[in-house]
């Protein structure tokens, strides 16, 4: 499938996604996580508030040339607040106080609707667009997400509503946001969808019973500057960097296919993204398309189930006592970035800098000492397939190391 067929497509699938509403859904959960924090009750039990936080501190040391070539980052320091009251109407406000100052990640109110067969949400939340992006930052197998999520929506402000068929096979999201975050100059509406299949819900004793497949679509505008911006590689480090001047300039649209699934100790991921972005240098407009894929293999060395809400080790570790081993998760993850020709013959990426292909292979080992913290450290190799100038020097590649250290609650 190419992506010139891609605006059709997304308005196909935007428009099957606009009917999900009326599928019998059961009561919509915004997050799939239930190690919840301390938590207080009324006294009827109509009204919840819960304490929980999500605290991380990451690393990495890089090869020469780049600058710095080792830095230790507060990454998160994320406190969050979420409840319900009278049963029906919820919020969640998360602030992240990092190095860089105080930002607000997500902070929605919402309300049941359709006799709780949905959630319908107003503020800023993540965007329905990437298996990666909305599953919960606490139980990702590696510091940073692939290379292809430099490439999906975060949070945004806007409009969002979640929901779940009864049986338990069918799961939606759609949202209309403002484009604000993607620094949109045009206050353009922003239109996101995505539809998650889970074919053998019903069937508990089904090896297969875990699988889930997904399709999701943006389709929007946006008028930006980009010439701050840049396509990294795995590790974070810039590659193809764009000339002064140049600006996402037109219509933009996504197309994403996911598939998913665990059982026991092995857990697996995949994505497949397509992307159609408008740009413009020196006057000169172009369309120019991304693609990419990644796949991603975890097990759980001490045999432990692992899932989307993680791994809950057998023998906690107590960091007080020196006892319990945790458990110890080794994954692997292979992907592929291709960046469209028309970047260098349009004159869009900086001299040195354009590559048709980012490959990359992650290599990790996670130690999880108990139910609330987390060490990952992983070797990560990105290979180009055309030279690219570090520091005054043409390179076929880079290698770095991660880590990072994680508390939650």
């Amino acid at each position: 499938m190419s992506v010139d067929a891609m605006p059709r497509i997304v308005r196909t699938l935007l428009f099957l996604i606009s009917v999900a509403p009326m599928v019998t859904a059961t009561e919509a959960e915004p997050r799939q996580d239930d190690h919840a924090g301390p938590r207080w009750v009324s006294e009827d039990g109509r009204s919840e508030v819960i304490l929980e936080g999500l605290f991380q501190v990451t690393g990495s040391v890089v090869e020469g040339g780049r600058s710095p070539r080792a830095n230790l980052d507060l990454h998160r320091m994320r406190p969050e607040l979420a409840g319900h009251f009278e049963d029906s109407l919820h919020f969640r406000v998360e602030p992240n106080f990092a190095a860089g100052g105080v930002e607000l990640e997500e902070a929605w109110i919402g309300m049941e609707i359709q006799a709780r067969r949905g959630l319908l949400m107003a503020g800023r939340m993540k965007v329905p667009f990437g298996l990666e992006e909305v599953r919960s930052r606490r139980h990702i197998n590696f510091t940073r997400f692939s290379i292809l999520n430099q490439f999906s929506p975060a949070e945004e402000h806007g409009l969002f509503l979640n929901g779940k068929s009864d049986s338990g096979r069918l799961e939606y999201g759609v949202s209309a946001t403002d484009g604000v975050e993607s620094g949109d100059s045009d206050a353009s509406v922003n239109l996101a969808g995505r539809i998650m299949v889970h074919p053998h819900a019903q069937e508990p004793t089904s090896k297969w019973r875990n699988l889930q497949l997904g399709l999701a679509a943006t389709t929007g505008s946006l008028n930006a500057l980009a010439s701050e911006l840049s396509v990294e590689n795995a590790a974070g480090q810039d590659v193809i960097q764009m000339v002064a001047g140049t600006r996402l300039d037109g219509d933009r649209t996504r197309l994403g296919f996911e598939a998913a699934w665990f059982d026991g100790p092995w857990f697996v991921q995949a994505e497949h993204i397509l992307v159609e972005q408008g740009m413009r240098a020196a006057g000169v407009a172009e369309d120019v398309e991304f693609s990419g894929s990644y796949l991603e293999v975890a097990r759980v060395l001490t045999g432990e189930s692992k899932s989307f809400k993680g791994v809950t080790p057998d023998q906690s570790f107590d960091p007080a006592t020196g006892s319990g081993r945790g458990a110890w998760i080794l994954a692997a993850r292979i992907s592929e970035l291709r960046s469209d020709q028309i970047l260098q013959s349009g004159g869009l990426a900086a001299t040195g800098t354009y590559t048709s292909s980012i490959r990359n292979i992650s290599l990790g080992l996670n130690w999880v000492m108990n139910r609330h913290m987390i060490l990952r450290q992983a070797l990560v190799r990105s290979v180009y397939s055309d030279d690219v100038v570090v520091d005054f020097e043409a390179r076929s590649g880079e290698s770095a190391l991660m880590f990072g250290l994680q508390l939650h609650f």
